[in-house]
């Protein structure tokens, strides 16, 4: 069966205690450092005082006497609550009505209120009037009856015992208090009147008895000064003997004082109080204090000059000199006290600071004590198994060391009250303030030094540090303690009190009874029974028994507070004719053996004072330690009329602040003793003052204080570890470099801010506080306003300034990781996220990222050029809009938030410095770091929907207008024009196109695209370099090596290092027993594989560049505007077409163009953005053979290369260098756009060259085309007609008739010039031909003249330039309304832009304003005027003048020739062939003209066939033959002629046609310089080649051409480009000026 008994469940003892033992052996971890003071949230007092209660249980002769005491107590208890209400009373007065007159209708009902409420509080006063009168009245009783004892002691010797006068001194020390208050209070006087003006209208309508007596005497004790004192003193002065007694009183104060027999500051300060008050009561009218023989007044003197001012409650002290010196007999003893102690030499005493050092050294001792004693007994119970049974040895010395701790905490305490009385009673008038200062200000504030405030900190430190260690082991040391009593008095019961027994029985003494009483009254004996012992009666007793000690009980418990109070009364009884002032009392020293019973009596006596003070050492300590008296105010609240003051004057948080701001790091340890002040003054509040409303107001300023107590220690420590994280990232080079330069300033310094992180329960009203949750909690705070600071200032600034936020952002990290090692704060990340408005899970985007977005699109792309040799994006010279970029306000500058300190920020700024003129990598990858692969997509998709934007809005209007303004034929002209001829040509041919205002803008839309274009290949060189990071860290984990980077994947995957060890751990796992589920292990092996195949390197080439350009090819494609119409053959238009790529060849020929001096050229303003834009765009169209082919900029390079001009100008020169450059960078360009997105030609037309060819049929102007139904094998027949008109230098008119201008022409605007047509083309022919000869014939040149000097001519003398035509403003684009651009230096803005926002506004961009149409719908050219000056150039990009260089003039027209013709040739003219050199005959069986240049000259002409010619530096030359002289105008049928860069020459053996096309005489020699054609001489000299001697030519050999291949340019200053002069001065050509 089973059974049915209950289990007892009722726990024994022993289980009890063995739980209770385990509880006090588990270990509770805490590695909190102790800074703060005793905190006891639950107490319990095992010594509490039951106020001789159990007197009757000690039947002693002594009993009448304790009765007496227990009411004194009683007394002393009621009195301080009077004390306690006085102190705390606040005026009601002041927020009464008051009655303004006597017709006041409501003066009853406000009499009545003011009586309903005043009469409490008076209740109260005139009960403390009743208790001050009975208390006087007590005392005087008892003095009475006590001086009755003292007359008597000559016939019934008795005595005072020490008690009982300790009770009367304390009952003075009340005396002094109240009337210290009293006087205090003036408000009490206030609200009284108020109670007795309302009580005196409404004493007719009470039912109660008239109150006029009480009310005279409350008035009469409030308004009287010291009323109390007065009263008292009238009282003693009426007892017979009063003096003695008051004697006694102040000599026992003065005995204490100078032994020491005080254990807290109360009692000492109340000894202190008490000695001048006694003195002033023993001063009566008829009695001379000062000559009172009881009375050594020398000896009160020197207390009295020692300690002046002494606290007295509160905020209130009181001065001994100033109570003595209101004695009535004061004069005669102003003698005896002498002058008083300087001030000086009381401040040592007083202040704190003289004895820190002092104290510093007692503190350190006496913890190193405690510790080792506590140390040892922890060690003891170790070894004894946990027992408390302890030597009576350890025990004492226990013992010692508590009172040596109680003694130094009183010494400490005492004279941080007394400096504190001090600073009340010398207030600084010395410092001026700006304001108004109250007294209280002035007493606290302004009255602690800097030192001062230190020193009193750390003895507040002193003080509750060991408060609350010697609190802590409160439990450890109190039975030592208790056992250490017990002993000490059952050794002197037991064995000193016997010996004094025997011999007290032996000589038969009176003391030998009150012997007995009390060692039955304190024995205890072993067993509880009192041995035999024959020495009590005075007998014999064996040497053996008689050196035996008695046994002691082993008991852990003291006497009781009645029983040790009436023992130590006993002994005192004993020593009293040795104690006494009068030297009697009721034994005498023959009652004893010897001085050394005595001398045993005394120190029992001194000893036994300090065991009730022991045995409750806690409640001790929580006394001495109560320094409540710094925060209390209500004197100075009185004094001042205030309700409260500001905590800026609260001494406890003037000390915290103090620490706070002085970041003291020796300091900050203490920062949370000064708190504990609030502690004690709501402590004192609570349970001695019980009042309610001083506790709020505590519990107020704490909130405030404590408030900025955790902000101000947030920020320190926030910014002490961002100095240290600064310290950590910044350059050690560099650093070092710094700290040598200013040492100290560049680390951390000190500090010891880990000990506040520690704190997770600090205890403050109660309360206790996570410390380190709370500063958790704003370090979280501050490092999401960090991430708000840095992100706002990258708002507020431009896209180079992400390298200054990456930097901020690798230090708030750093910061953050700096920080949880003490805290537990919340993830980095998540904080970034929030800040960065980048938490939501469909968030592609953040506040980073979109301000990258709107710097590109509205800052970057706009403003920075772009450079292909360093690969960096350069801020432009000058902003192309005169607007700012709208960006945010930057935040305030915040030094903790920037990098901790000055000095630091200052370096980082030095650093930052270096990166915010220009964009390049360090940017890029600080870019993709901080915008991430998330937000990537986001950002490179909105540069490509800028660029659609910009294609369809803005670029292919652009080319609308500026294909109006291509001239209609823009083939490529012959090499014989040499590079000055084809430079200037297509500079004349353009200047319709660099005068266009709006030309710039152009260029900076086309700078734009090309910069999107770069930046976006930019970062796919970054992603590269970021992959290959990424893959170096990774190979280690994933075994790549270099045998196995290119193996299968899947296959490589399964023997990675971190696939395999994942593996092995998982299986090894999975065979543990302890192991539980498997499922996640094979869950963890196979994100193992997955993060390999994650971080392994892909296979398939992925290329964001890639990605990109074929989105802007499919951009590009889907617009047809980019060819206003297609070629005529159907295949290739060489002179006239409208492709872009030709349009794109005039820009870059204006691009390449120098500038004028003091103004920036192109590349400067547009950078290499530029090219990338127009490169590809002519990529993706498939223009670029046909570009490289066409290009005026490349056809001029190879003329240099063919014909290098052999001084060129300057400003040649720089274009030649800048089109060399422009040339290099196209290809690279080119080269990589191919590379990464390449195009294939998937339609090749193949043409076959005819098998004949005509010169002819390339001559003559649209006679004749290419048909398209010739075959690819097409003859070009020759026109009927062997006569080859020249072409005309202008067009004709519709009559037929071509137009003339005269100077007087020129004044007036011209026409609009027709749209060019297919038939009449305006720019077919070269209108920038020098003027023709007049037909006058040339003389001869004879053999001794001298040959001319080579061209070009720099020092012979020629007519004077022309001087430069005045610039008038002709009709231009001006008025015509502009594309519609971003805001610019070229003008206003059409549409501005609203505020910045997140993303760019995509706003439809309006298409530019199309040129004006004339009737015929047709559009007017750009301006291009003849002989009329060209304007001032349309402001650059930068606000300079234009594009290609300084102030142009549009060339003059030359006047038209006249419409006769030449004579016609004989015989049909040779089968001529186009070169690159022009038309050059061919026929059967003869070779194309060899290109040798230096044949030897002499032979004479021959006849047939013209003979070989070569081309030099004046044109084709005939070899073998003397040159022909230049005299054009001979009488001979032209031959046939030949193209030069003059027109159309004669080929052949006759003399060549002269130049001269109207029938004027034969025009003098000239000569071809660089101001046109000029007279040489008085007759035209030869040309150097007529000569037998070889033709100078400039150079020696055949020309080295420039190579090809984009190398350096000439070097040049700027030049300026010249205009044509408005009309020709007969008989000169007009030369092109030089602009002064």
């Amino acid at each position: 069966k089973k059974s049915t008994k209950k289990p007892n469940r009722r726990a024994t003892m022993a289980t009890t205690e063995e739980r209770v033992k385990a509880l006090v052996d588990f270990d509770l971890p805490d590695d909190q450092p102790m800074i703060e003071g005793p905190s006891i949230t639950i107490n319990f007092d095992s010594n509490v005082d039951y106020n001789y209660a159990d007197n009757k249980a000690f039947e002693t002769k002594w009993g009448e006497e304790v009765n007496q005491l227990k009411s004194l107590r009683l007394e002393l208890v009621k009195g301080y609550e009077f004390v306690n209400m006085v102190y705390t009373y606040r005026s009601c007065s002041n927020a009464l009505p008051q009655v303004r007159n006597q017709d006041d209708p409501n003066k009853g009902t406000i009499y009545e209120k003011t009586f309903e409420v005043l009469d409490p509080e008076i209740k109260k006063l005139k009960n403390f009037m009743f208790f001050s009168q009975q208390t006087v009245k007590l005392f005087s009783e008892h003095v009475r009856s006590i001086a009755a004892e003292v007359s008597d002691s000559k016939k019934n010797p008795k005595t005072t015992s020490e008690l009982y006068v300790e009770h009367f001194v304390a009952l003075l020390d009340l005396f002094v208090v109240m009337d210290a208050v009293k006087n205090m209070k003036a408000c009490l006087n206030n609200d009284f009147a108020f109670y007795k003006r309302a009580w005196q209208f409404l004493r007719k309508s009470m039912a109660s008895d008239d109150q006029t007596t009480e009310n005279s005497d409350l008035q009469r004790f409030l308004a009287v000064q010291n009323s109390i004192a007065l009263e008292l003193r009238t009282e003693l002065q009426k007892i017979a003997g009063y003096q003695d007694v008051l004697a006694l009183f102040v000599n026992q104060c003065a005995r204490y004082l100078e032994t020491n027999l005080y254990c807290t500051h109360l009692e000492k300060h109340r000894l202190l109080r008490v000695l001048p008050y006694g003195l002033y009561l023993m001063d009566g009218d008829k009695d001379n204090l000062f000559r009172n023989k009881n009375v050594n007044i020398q000896r009160f003197f020197k207390i009295f000059k020692k300690y002046p001012i002494v606290p007295l409650y509160g905020d209130m002290q009181i001065s001994l000199e100033q109570t003595i010196k209101r004695c009535p007999h004061w004069d005669e003893g102003s003698k005896l006290y002498g002058s008083p102690t300087p001030d000086k030499t009381l401040q040592a005493e007083y202040e704190l600071v003289h004895d820190l050092e002092q104290a510093r050294q007692q503190h350190d001792n006496y913890m190193a004590k405690f510790s080792n004693l506590v140390n040892q007994i922890h060690i003891a119970q170790r070894i004894k198994g946990g027992t408390t049974d302890f030597t009576a040895s350890v025990c004492r010395s226990c013992s010692d060391t508590v009172l040596e701790g109680l003694q130094l905490l009183n010494e400490w305490s005492g004279r941080v009250l007394r400096q504190s009385a001090w600073k009340y009673s010398r207030p600084n008038t010395d410092v001026k303030t700006e304001g108004e200062t109250v007294e209280y200000e002035r007493v606290v504030k302004l009255n602690y030094s800097s030192e001062d405030r230190y020193a009193l900190v750390e003895y507040i430190a002193f003080i509750k540090g060991l408060a609350g260690v010697m609190i802590k082991y409160d439990s450890l040391l109190t039975p030592l303690i208790m056992k250490s009593i017990h002993i000490d008095v059952q050794e002197f019961i037991q064995i000193t009190l016997r010996e004094m027994i025997s011999y007290a029985s032996k000589k038969k003494k009176l003391v030998r009874e009150e012997m007995l009483q009390l060692r039955a009254l304190a024995a205890d004996w072993n067993n509880g029974v009192e041995p035999d012992d024959p020495a009590i009666f005075g007998k014999k007793v064996p040497k053996a028994v008689k050196n035996a000690r008695p046994e002691i009980p082993n008991r852990h418990v003291g006497p009781s507070p009645t029983q040790l109070d009436i023992i130590r009364t006993i002994v005192y009884a004993f020593l009293s004719h040795k104690l006494s002032p009068s030297k009697k009392g009721l034994y005498s020293d023959k009652d004893f053996k010897g001085g050394a019973q005595i001398k045993a009596l005394e120190d029992f006596l001194e000893r036994s004072y300090f065991y009730r003070h022991l045995m409750n050492f806690s409640r001790i300590i929580l006394e001495t330690t109560d320094l409540a008296d710094l925060w209390y105010r209500e004197f100075y609240l009185e004094l001042s009329k205030r309700l409260q003051f500001p905590i800026e004057m609260s001494l406890p948080w003037i000390l915290t602040d103090h620490i706070l701001e002085s970041k003291n790091s020796a300091m900050m340890e203490f920062v949370l003793y000064p708190l504990d002040l609030y502690n004690d003054a709501a402590n004192r509040a609570l349970r001695s003052l019980h009042q309610r409303f001083l506790y709020d107001e505590i519990e107020a300023e704490v909130n405030l204080c404590f408030d900025q107590l955790v902000f101000k220690i947030s920020e320190q420590i926030y910014t002490y570890y961002k100095i240290q994280a600064s310290s950590i990232l910044l350059d050690k080079l560099y650093k070092s470099k710094l700290e040598f330069m200013h040492p100290g300033r560049f680390n951390p310094p000190k500090s010891r801010y880990e000990v506040l992180l520690k704190q997770r329960h600090f205890e403050l009203l109660g309360r206790s506080i996570d410390l380190s949750y709370l500063i958790s909690q704003r370090i979280n705070t501050k490092i999401r306003q960090n991430f708000d600071f840095v992100i706002s200032k990258f708002e507020a600034s431009d896209i180079t300034c992400i390298t200054e936020l990456e930097i901020a952002t690798q230090n708030i990290r750093l910061t953050h990781q700096l920080l949880s090692h003490y805290f537990e704060l919340d993830p980095i990340d998540e904080c970034w996220n929030e800040i960065n408005e980048s938490t939501s899970l469909v968030s592609f985007h953040g506040r980073v990222a979109l301000h990258v977005i709107f710097e590109l699109v509205y800052d970057f792309f706009p403003n920075f050029n772009f450079n292909s040799i360093t690969h960096r994006f350069v801020k432009a010279p000058k902003k192309t809009s005169s607007e700012e970029v709208p960006r945010e306000s930057p935040p305030k500058p915040k030094i903790p938030f920037q990098f901790g300190n000055k000095a630091l920020t200052g370096a980082y700024n030095a650093i930052f410095q270096l990166y915010q003129s220009f964009f390049g990598l360090p940017h890029l990858m600080s870019l993709l770091r901080l915008v991430g692969r998330t937000n990537l997509p986001l950002v490179v998709g909105e540069c490509l929907e800028n660029l659609k934007l910009k294609i369809q809005n803005v670029l292919v209007p652009y080319i609308r207008v500026l294909n109006t303004g291509m001239p209609a034929s823009s083939k490529l002209r012959a090499y014989d024009y040499q590079t000055i001829g084809n430079y200037s040509f297509f500079t004349d041919r353009l200047q319709d196109l660099r005068a266009y205002q709006e030309l710039p803008k152009a260029l900076q839309q086309f700078k734009e695209f090309g910069n999107t274009i770069a930046f976006i290949n930019f970062m796919e060189q970054g992603l590269a370099i970021l992959d290959m990071e990424t893959f170096i860290q990774a190979a280690p984990f994933l075994g790549i090596t270099p045998d196995t980077l290119n193996s299968d994947p899947n296959a490589v995957a399964q023997e990675s290092p971190l696939y395999t060890t994942t593996t092995t751990l998982c299986t090894y796992l999975k065979s543990s027993p302890l192991t539980k589920t498997t499922q996640i292990l094979d869950d963890l092996t196979g994100l193992a594989l997955k993060a390999d195949k994650i971080y392994r390197p892909s296979t398939l080439p992925l290329s964001l560049f890639k990605s990109a350009l074929s989105v802007v090819a499919k951009m590009v494609a889907s617009e047809s505007s980019w060819s206003a119409s297609t070629p005529e053959n159907g295949v290739l238009a060489v002179d006239t077409t409208t492709e872009f790529y030709r349009l794109w060849s005039a820009l870059q020929f204006v691009y390449c163009m120098p500038p004028a001096q003091g103004v920036l050229s192109s590349q400067e303003v547009f950078g290499d953005g530029f090219a990338w834009g127009g490169m590809t765009l002519i990529y993706f169209l498939r223009q670029q053979h046909r570009f490289q082919v066409f290009d005026f900029s490349y056809h001029i390079l190879n003329v240099q290369e063919a014909i290098p001009q052999v001084k060129p100008l300057s400003e040649l020169l720089e274009f030649l260098s800048q089109a060399s450059q422009m040339k290099e960078l196209n290809q690279d360009i080119l080269n990589t756009l191919f590379a990464t997105f390449p195009i294939h030609l998937t339609e090749i037309l193949i043409l076959h060259p005819p098998s004949e060819e005509f010169g002819t049929e390339f001559i003559s102007s649209g006679s004749s085309s290419l048909s398209s139904s010739t075959s690819a094998a097409a003859v070009i027949t020759a026109p009927e007609s062997n006569f080859i008109p020249p072409p005309p230098i202008s067009r004709d008119d519709e009559t037929g008739n071509t137009p003339r201008f005269d100077d007087a022409e020129i004044t007036s605007p011209p026409p609009p010039l027709p749209e060019p047509d297919e038939d009449n083309n305006a720019f077919d022919t070269p209108d920038d031909l020098p003027p023709p000869l007049p037909n006058t014939e040339a003389p001869p040149l004879d053999e001794d003249d001298d040959p001319p000097p080579p061209l070009p001519r720099e020092t012979t003398a020629v007519a004077p330039a022309p001087r430069p035509l005045p610039r008038q403003e002709p009709p231009t684009l001006a008025s015509l309304p502009p594309p519609t651009l971003r805001g610019s230096d070229f003008g206003p803005e059409p549409s501005p832009r609203g505020p910045p926002t997140r993303t760019p506004t995509r706003t439809p961009t309006r298409t530019p304003a199309a040129l004006p149409r004339d009737s015929d719908g047709a559009p007017p050219p750009l301006p291009r005027e003849i002989g009329i000056p060209n304007p001032t150039p349309a402001p650059s990009l930068r606000g300079g003048s234009s594009v290609s260089g300084g102030p142009t003039r549009t060339p003059a027209r030359v006047p038209p020739r006249s419409s006769g013709n030449a004579p016609p040739t004989t015989g049909p003219p040779p089968a001529r062939r186009l070169s690159t050199y022009g038309q050059e005959p061919v026929g059967a069986g003869s070779a194309p003209p060899p290109l040798a240049r230096d044949i030897g000259a002499g032979s004479a002409p021959t006849t047939g066939p013209p003979p070989a010619r070569r081309l030099s530096a004046y044109g084709q030359e005939p070899v073998g033959v003397a040159p022909a002289p230049l005299a054009r105008d001979s009488a001979q049928p032209p031959a046939a002629r030949r193209l030069s860069r003059y027109g159309q020459e004669p080929v052949g053996g006759a003399a060549p046609t002269p130049l001269a096309r109207d029938s004027a005489p034969p025009p003098a020699a000239r000569r071809l310089s660089r101001y046109g054609q000029e007279p040489v001489g008085g007759a035209p000299p030869p040309v150097p080649r007529d000569t037998g001697a070889p033709a100078p030519v400039p150079r020696d050999g055949a020309p080295a051409p420039l190579p090809r291949d984009g190398g350096s340019g000439v070097a040049g200053g700027p030049t300026r480009t010249p205009s044509r002069a408005p009309g020709r001065v007969p008989g000169r050509p007009p030369p092109l000026p030089r602009d002064g």
